[in-house]
């Protein structure tokens, strides 16, 4: 196998993994000029046109640039026609506990909106964008912010979506090809078209990636929520998707799984369950409430209601019957953001 920098140093950066890897990926733009084009394309050229900035490409690319104490990872100098220039920063946050433990931590929104507000602020950057490993709920101060730069169907970049741009440069750059062998032994990859096994005895390893799999199925179902005004994260290395502290709704939390069991049987089955557990107080009428989220037309059979001595309110479903006909990653990830729209509609 040829040698890999990216991953052969990685383990000597004693923590800094975020400053490794901006690193890496700056010498790749600096050295292919291929794929500083699609990046640059994937991650402006919405952005650009939407600022009438127009067509922009990428002219400097500079790391840990000193903004009177705001230090972004990455600045991009960008330049336009008619002699335009902008400065673009992108922060990048990489293997978060939620993504290393079965357990996580909640993660520190206020830090990172209060880090991104900062750049936003700044008058020499024109620019901001978010890259992360999972999908996290951003204040709205950011993203309503006409610097900010929010891609189509998500809240913020994350890393898997620039595998394909990646993949086709791979070939031109030996940069470019360390970080596609580095995002591809670390599954920042995009998702599969099938939903893997969650529960892989004896093999620990393979069970956490097809859970980090399964997160990016989920990924849609997380970003509705956030849009919702839930606080969003992953657990069980992806296979648990929560929601937390909604200013308004009746409901205090709610899971969205895939390992949890059916309530009848002892083997383990393939499917979705579904806990809302209702806000003290709000216990009684919490069933009704969900029923529409279970008549909302994406099951052959709807699924049943069960409730819980606490209030909790849950329902399993088989993944062949909520995934029926859905054969392509795409697909799949639009059914379960479908399923979670129609719970969430229900807890207004």
């Amino acid at each position: 196998m040829r040698p890999n920098p990216f991953l052969s140093t990685r383990s000597l950066c004693g923590g800094h993994e975020e400053d490794h890897l901006t690193e890496f990926w700056a010498a790749a733009l600096d050295s292919c000029p291929t794929f500083r084009e699609g990046y640059a394309r994937f991650l402006l050229a919405a952005h650009a046109a939407r600022r009438g900035w127009g067509a922009v490409h990428i002219e400097s690319v500079a790391t840990q640039v000193d903004f009177r104490g705001n230090v972004p990872d990455l600045v991009l100098g960008l330049a336009a026609a008619g002699g335009r220039s902008f400065r673009v920063a992108v922060e990048h946050k990489i293997f978060a506990k939620e993504s290393r433990s079965g357990r996580s931590q909640e993660v520190d929104e206020e830090g990172v909106a209060g880090q991104l507000l900062r750049y936003l602020a700044v008058p020499e950057i024109d620019g901001v964008a978010f890259v992360r490993v999972w999908p996290q709920a951003l204040d709205p101060r950011v993203l309503d912010h006409e610097k900010y730069i929010r891609p189509a169907e998500a809240l913020h970049f994350l890393w898997w979506h620039f595998y394909p741009v990646l993949e086709a440069c791979a070939a031109e750059c030996p940069a470019v090809r360390w970080l596609k062998e580095g995002f591809a032994r670390d599954g920042l990859t995009p998702p599969l078209g099938t939903v893997p096994p969650l529960h892989v005895p004896g093999d620990d390893e393979r069970e956490r990636e097809n859970r980090r799999e399964f997160a990016k199925l989920m990924e849609l179902a997380a970003v509705r929520a956030a849009e919702a005004g839930w606080r969003t994260n992953f657990d069980q290395h992806g296979a648990e998707l929560y929601l937390r502290r909604h200013p308004s709704s009746w409901a205090q939390r709610v899971l969205f799984s895939g390992i949890g069991q059916p309530r009848a049987g002892a083997r383990r089955q393939t499917g979705l369950r579904v806990w809302v557990t209702p806000r003290k107080g709000e216990e009684e009428g919490a069933l009704e409430r969900l029923r529409p989220a279970v008549a909302a037309g994406l099951f052959r059979s709807p699924p049943e209601l069960h409730r819980h001595p606490n209030g909790t309110v849950e329902f399993w479903v088989a993944l062949s019957e909520l995934l029926a006909g859905a054969e392509e990653a795409e697909a799949i990830r639009a059914r379960f953001s479908s399923l979670a729209e129609a719970v969430l509609g229900c807890l207004r």
